[in-house]
């Protein structure tokens, strides 16, 4: 039977140790009493000794093996030793403490049946939340699994009903700093990652403990597999089971995508706020919060694609390079494409002024723009939106345009505003998307005459209809030819449309029309 060190000194109950040298604690030791079993590569031998004995004879442990000093109820000060040897601290004396290590093999079995259940329950869970279920069955607890950006992927067990802030947090979806508590760290959980391994929490939540193991797959750290001491003692045993759970867990969090923007992974936030799953406004407020976007702001969401036969890999690479361009921005890389969701900003007039800050913010960003030259990238951006609930749509607007542009240039932006009609074509006959359609300067418009009483898009519409013909539109309008010329200018300033331009014209016609058809 085989266990981490680490496991043997805590089922020992030392309360102190010092190792010879760094690593030890992780190291593989064997339980037999039988040393003439032929040592195995992938482990060593662990062997007793008092610490007197090194003092009068001296010793060092042999190769393949590991040496434990049972040092009485502490370590001496200034005690140094070296090699494969570690000095411990335990209020049993030597007898009880061997006595104690014999035991050990019996527990040893009890640890690799409940590794192989481990095991059987990552193999059987296609999802964060069902290896949670599966994992706290095994481990007996309440368990959370949270990605690198503090975001909940798995919640099983019954936590405390009365703590507000814990339950709030479950239903949000994202961990608080009560979680993320590590002993000494005041809600930090950094000497978790130092360590390398789980650690009991000093926090408490309602008197509860925690055990949390930071979850480290490929060198990177994707997340915190946390487990609440409620249902029955958390001990080394478990803390050994609980840093296997968190290994598991991140195969499952690589396998998915899941790990968080912090992992260099692309932000998980962006790829639910695309796929529509969080539950209410709220939820989602509160997952945005826990990154660098902005609130309250209008957004752009846009593709990034680049050259052929491109992998996730490539394009999460690609998503690193915008994200330095643009701050504040979140991105998602996928087999096909990078999703980057951008902030733009207010609105800077009364009407409507979107598709100018999203220009804006695009073509002079020239760390931006390089980038895009240099490597050959595409832009596809989709309307300016205000509402993160609308980011489902605005995604597909931007797939819809990237298929519309049959072969896009290199190094360039291509904005759906001003291809609405391509991408309308290229799908047609899709029913939900007849909002895309309308033109957001000619919704703004109507929504502004609504509230202040104007007739700015009916002007517009007759100037569209009488063109070159002001007097025949002023006519149409019942105004005077100086009013009519008023209303166009004021429709120039505020909502960004010349009914000069053909491309303006037409969008102001289609829009109008479509809405005109949505009123009936």
């Amino acid at each position: 039977m085989r266990m981490k060190l680490r496991t043997v000194l805590n089922e020992l109950s030392c309360t102190d140790w010092a190792e010879g040298k760094e690593g030890l604690l992780d190291e593989d030791v064997l339980l037999v009493s039988n040393r003439s079993v032929r040592n195995p590569s992938f482990a060593k031998f662990l062997r007793l000794r008092q610490l007197s004995e090194l003092e009068e004879v001296g010793f060092s442990a042999d190769p393949g093996e590991i040496v434990l000093l049972h040092s009485g109820a502490s370590i001496p000060a200034g005690l140094r030793v070296s090699g494969s040897l570690v000095a411990v601290a335990s209020p049993e004396a030597f007898v009880s403490f061997c006595s104690a290590f014999d035991n050990l093999p019996v527990r040893a079995a009890e640890l690799n049946h409940l590794r192989d259940r481990m095991f059987e329950a990552f193999l059987g869970s296609y999802d964060l939340p069902q290896f949670a279920k599966s994992s706290a069955e095994v481990l007996g607890n309440p368990v959370i699994v949270a990605n690198a950006d503090a975001r909940i992927l798995g919640v099983s067990g019954d936590f405390p009903v009365d703590d507000t802030d814990l339950q709030r947090a479950i239903v949000e979806g994202h961990a608080s700093a009560g979680m993320d508590a590590t002993p000494g760290t005041e809600g930090s959980p950094g000497p978790v990652r130092h360590a390398r391994n789980s650690v009991m929490g000093n926090a408490r939540l309602q008197g509860l403990r925690w055990a949390t193991s930071i979850i480290n797959y490929h060198g990177l750290e994707m997340g915190r597999y946390g487990v609440v001491e409620k249902n029955r003692p958390i001990t080394g045993f478990d803390l050994e089971l609980i840093d296997f759970a968190g290994q598991l867990a991140g195969v499952l969090i690589d396998r998915l995508g899941a790990a968080g923007d912090r992992a260099g992974a692309g932000s998980s936030v962006l790829r639910n706020l695309v796929e529509g799953t969080f539950a209410n406004v709220q939820t989602i407020r509160a997952q945005v919060l826990l990154t660098s976007l902005p609130l309250d702001v209008s957004y752009i969401l846009f593709a990034v694609t680049g050259r052929r036969k491109s992998d996730k890999d490539y394009y999460a690479r690609v998503g690193t390079m915008c994200s330095r361009a643009l701050q504040n921005s979140l991105w998602s890389a996928s087999e096909d494409r990078l999703i980057v969701l951008a902030p733009i900003g207010r609105g800077e007039t009364a009407g409507y002024d979107g598709y100018t800050r999203a220009q804006r913010c695009l073509s002079s960003n020239k760390s931006l723009m390089t980038t895009l030259e240099s490597n050959g990238f595409s832009l596809f951006v989709s309307e300016p939106f205000d509402d993160l609930l609308m980011c489902p749509g605005r995604y597909q607007e931007a797939i819809d345009l990237e298929g519309a542009i049959r072969e896009p240039e290199d190094g360039r932006a291509y904005y759906f505003w001003e291809h609405r009609f391509a991408a309308l074509a290229s799908s047609a006959g899709e029913v939900d998307k007849l909002e895309m359609m309308l033109d957001k300067r000619v919704v703004a418009m109507a929504e502004y005459d609504r509230e202040h009483g104007t007739a700015y898009l009916q002007t517009a519409i007759m100037g569209v209809r009488y063109p070159g013909s002001p007097a025949d539109a002023a006519t149409a309008l019942n105004v005077h030819r100086n009013t009519y010329f008023y209303r166009l200018n004021k429709v120039r300033e505020l909502f960004f449309i010349d009914l000069k331009d053909g491309d303006d014209r037409l969008a102001l016609s289609f829009s109008a029309s479509i809405m005109g058809n949505m009123e009936k």
